[in-house]
């Protein structure tokens, strides 16, 4: 009895998924819904879907096994379009990665590295104006700044491995703010 109850309290705990449904009225009010029902007629063609990847019930795909390709509409035959979808722009890859992804890794490490260095100026600041504080609080700053000036070497590293990485990859320098 025991074992099925603990069962039970398990399975209950597992996370239910729902679609949830966004939308802004005309005086910018932002709502949200899990009922397509619940969201204003005027609104419905605008309603935006989250957790849209969450499944809402069976999936259902049919397969029609009585064409064995795929119809060609238009003028152009299938070997054309694929000709055509082939000689669409690709990014260019470096080290694996597109240009999006370098300006990311590096927009990323660059905003860290400032907001440590911007905290460990704050932290000065008040080591600065120590006159009205215990001294176990002015050894919590003192620690955290070290902390903090550790992360910003860290960050530093980091970004000098990225950028090492790079150049290896040969990423426009572009790519690197």
């Amino acid at each position: 009895m025991k074992r099925l109850l603990v069962v039970l309290l398990v399975l209950s705990a597992l996370p239910a998924y729902a679609v949830t449904y966004k939308w802004v009225d005309r005086k910018g009010t932002i709502s949200f819904t899990e009922d397509l029902g619940n969201v204003p007629p005027e609104y419905r063609k605008k309603v935006i879907i989250l957790d849209a990847d969450v499944p809402t019930g069976p999936e259902i795909t049919e397969i029609d096994e009585s064409e064995g390709k795929p119809k060609a509409t238009g003028t152009e035959s299938g070997k054309e379009q694929g000709a055509a979808a082939g000689e669409a722009k690709k990014p260019a890859m470096y080290g694996g990665k597109d240009e999006k992804a370098w300006q990311k890794d590096f927009g990323k490490l660059k905003a860290d590295l400032a907001a440590a260095e911007e905290q460990a100026g704050q932290l000065n600041g008040r080591l600065a104006d120590s006159g009205k504080m215990s001294r176990s609080e002015y050894l919590a700053i003192q620690n955290t700044l070290k902390n903090t000036e550790l992360k910003v070497q860290d960050l530093k590293a980091k970004l000098s491995d990225l950028d090492a990485a790079a150049n290896k990859a040969g990423v426009p320098p572009s790519a690197r703010e």
